[in-house]
């Protein structure tokens, strides 16, 4: 799928590059996007601009799993250079005695 690329000169915008990207990824499954940081960073020659943040991914009819993501976003296209997506880890039940000692 063909993105429109434009420039990227502030951090609203790279937040809207990333989640275009989300979007064209999960479609009509992402539910919430809350984003927690967006800089501007570089390395060696390259600079992009960095956005982390968490979104929930809607599974089936009552299911939804909370995500964290980092993109890596072009300043001069508005292409997404690389993504990292953590799932979360699955929680333990607790014990009956764990329960009963709080």
């Amino acid at each position: 799928m063909e993105m429109l690329r434009r420039k990227v000169a502030d951090a609203p915008a790279a937040e809207t590059a990333v989640r275009d990207a989300l979007n064209a990824q999960y479609g009509r499954n992402v539910a919430e996007i809350n984003f927690r940081k967006c800089w501007y960073s570089s390395a060696g020659r390259q600079e992009f601009w960095d956005v982390e943040g968490t979104f929930i991914l809607k599974r089936g009819i009552l299911g939804r799993d909370t995500r964290s993501f980092r993109y890596q976003v072009d300043p001069d296209s508005g292409r997404v250079i690389g993504y990292e997506i953590n799932a979360p880890e699955p929680s333990k039940p607790r014990s009956r005695k764990e329960s009963k000692a709080d």
